[in-house]
């Protein structure tokens, strides 16, 4: 939308005596109402807020959060979020179609019976953006790299640029803290002196490597979740653009060094569609995946589910204009059957696009994969792994991996809402994104995780099957979540399983098991859900694998023998941050990892997903050598 880190405009109001009359006597100004009562009035109001607001909460949302079901949160685990969040997730996020027909005061009410408090207690963006960069203060690309989902376009997550080794690793300390309000998503990236990050309350931050200051700061159209990508862009002042999309699936390029706006672009009309995987930039052409919630509409008796497809967009990064967008799923949704409440049914619909897209310059494709089915319309591009011509978006091959994966969010049996398939589930997308490796013997392999708790290894020329390795039991909150890691030996991959989680390395060549480090008992230092299901993604620096866990911890590893290195609780201390937050803390790791480039590493702590909730705060933690 804009840049929100410029001049600001203080308004202030002033008393003009009237001309021409003699005063005798200035009137007194009226008696201000006693705080105790002003106090109390708002009380009222808040009151009856939650009121109305525990009425439509029953109505529309108690069967999925009450108990909790699937992915939802529990009702404790709202409470602990901040009044913008709910209202958020009502109005643009995965909950805006439950919330169809309500209106503002509606939203608003449900957030403060949720949270307890108003959301006229806006988020302190002023207060997330203090600790400005000095003036003058310009973007240096030069250096060492981080950037986007991988420092490669084949999505290995080897940092290539980084001095922390195997000997200092188990010195890594905190450097600074940066303090973010609401749940986190983006991962950081991290090119020459600038550090960049987004935020469910919808900006993005460009800040400096070193202290954590502030260079810019931008106000997105929605949240955003979406890892940051920067490259090269003739069209930007300073030659180099930053790249992100929101929650309403618009995709943004603003300047590097400023943070003005270069162009917007809306990826898809559906309403239901957003913007998760991080843009996969390429020879000049930005390549964007849309995701989507539509799975969350299993209860809504008057909803024409579904119609939401995964895709993929190619935008020309100088203009903003698409080249192509191809639908994971080519056939169009149509009619198929009326529900119980007479609503029309389409499809097919889903293959969702969680992950960023991996690139294959020497076949000229890109690899995505893709999430589940919303309903009994059969297809054979869901759960699957697709390649797609670089060029033109033509799907080249596709090869499902779990036929018939039908899943909608609310469906537990005996409890199905109107809309949900039979059988429902059992819910085993593909949350990460595929690997592409080029091997010691010169063959190139594919692999791809998914939550089944299988893992794949392909042909990339056909997408043929090399081999395949169970190592976690799945489910939809377990198996692989969001991400692996491989170097030129073994693919490291981290199971969620309530059973098994667990780390494990397998041999590229085979898939055959090379070590496992199953996680400690969950023991976690932050309130709420306390998991210990290894769900984010690894990190590989100079033979050291670093994976997050749902318990707040960071371990290190041996990538030859998985012996253990380093292991840090973001949750077990609490930071006084360079924006002026004191006493902050850290918790649940979960969607993204940690991220490396020269003498610094990042990770953001206090993710609020579907794993574990934190609580409102959440913080950026930059570590280095002794924390120097």
């Amino acid at each position: 939308m804009r840049s929100i880190w410029g001049a600001a405009v203080l308004a202030v109001a002033t008393a003009v005596a009237g001309a021409g009359l003699a005063i005798a006597q200035e009137a007194p100004p009226p008696a201000a109402a006693p705080a105790n009562a002003l106090a109390a009035r708002q009380t009222a109001a808040l009151a009856k807020m939650q009121t109305h607001g525990s009425d439509i909460f029953d109505q529309r949302c108690k069967q999925c959060h009450m108990p909790a079901v699937e992915r939802a949160p529990s009702r404790s685990d709202l409470a602990a979020q901040f009044p913008d969040v709910i209202v958020s997730a009502l109005k643009t996020g995965k909950m805006q179609p439950m919330a169809a027909g309500l209106s503002d005061d509606d939203i608003a009410s449900v957030a403060a019976f949720l949270t307890g408090q108003s959301p006229d207690a806006k988020f302190d963006v002023a207060a997330e953006a203090r600790n400005a960069c000095p003036a003058g203060a310009k973007f240096n690309p030069a250096g060492p790299a981080w950037n986007g989902w991988s420092p490669d376009k084949q999505n290995t997550r080897v940092a290539a640029s980084t001095t922390i080794t195997v000997a200092n690793a188990p010195k890594l300390a905190v450097k600074w803290a940066f303090a973010y309000q609401g749940g986190r998503y983006g991962q950081p990236t991290v090119v020459g002196n600038r550090v960049f990050v987004t935020s469910s309350s919808g900006q993005a931050y460009a800040l400096d490597k070193q202290t954590g200051c502030v260079a810019w700061a931008y106000h997105a159209r929605g949240p955003v979740r979406v890892t940051v990508s920067v490259g090269k862009n003739t069209a930007a002042p300073s030659g180099w653009a930053a790249y992100f999309g929101d929650m309403n699936r618009n995709q943004v390029a603003v300047d590097a060094n400023s943070g003005k706006e270069l162009w917007s672009v809306s990826i898809d009309a559906g309403p239901r569609g957003i913007l998760t995987g991080a843009p996969t930039l390429w020879n000049g052409v930005l390549y964007v995946p849309l995701s989507s919630f539509e799975e969350f509409v299993a209860g809504l008796a008057a909803y024409e589910c579904c119609k939401q497809r995964g895709a993929v967009a190619a935008i020309d990064v100088a203009t903003g204009k698409m080249l192509w967008k191809t639908y994971a799923i080519p056939a169009a949704p149509a009619p198929f059957k009326k529900n119980a409440a007479g609503a029309q049914m389409y499809g097919p619909a889903g293959a969702a696009i969680w992950s960023s897209p991996t690139v294959d310059p020497k076949r000229g494709v890109l690899y995505v994969a893709t999430g589940d089915s919303y309903t009994n319309v059969e297809e054979t591009y869901s759960d699957a792994v697709e390649a797609m011509d670089l060029k033109t978006g033509k799907i080249k091959w596709a090869h499902q991996m779990t036929q018939e994966d039908h899943f909608l969010v609310g469906c537990p049996p005996g409890h199905e809402g109107v809309n949900c398939p039979t059988p429902n589930g059992p819910d085993f997308d593909f949350g990460s994104s595929p690997i592409l490796k080029h091997l010691k013997g010169g063959k190139d392999m594919l692999f791809a995780g998914q939550k089944s708790g299988q893992v794949y290894a392909l042909n990339p020329d056909d997408g043929a099957m090399i081999w395949q390795t169970r190592i976690g039991k799945g489910s939809a909150l377990g198996g692989v979540e969001w991400g692996m890691s491989a170097d030129n030996d073994n693919l490291y991959v981290g199971i969620a399983d309530r059973s098994l989680p667990s780390l494990s390395a397998l041999r590229l060549t085979d898939g055959a098991l090379v070590w496992r480090r199953r996680a400690p008992d969950p023991k976690c230092s932050f309130p709420g859900r306390c998991g210990n299901g290894y769900s984010g993604p690894s990190s590989i620096a100079n033979g050291v694998v670093y994976a997050v866990n749902q318990d707040g911890h960071v371990r290190a590893f041996l990538a030859k023998t998985g012996e253990p290195v380093w292991d840090y609780d973001t949750a077990g201390r609490h930071y006084d941050t360079v924006n002026g937050v004191k006493n902050q803390r850290g918790g649940n790791l979960d969607a993204t990892g940690m991220t490396f480039a020269g003498p610094m590493a990042f990770v953001m702590a206090g993710f609020n997903g579907v794993s574990a909730a934190t609580g409102p705060d959440n913080v950026l933690l930059a570590f280095s050598v002794e924390g120097k």
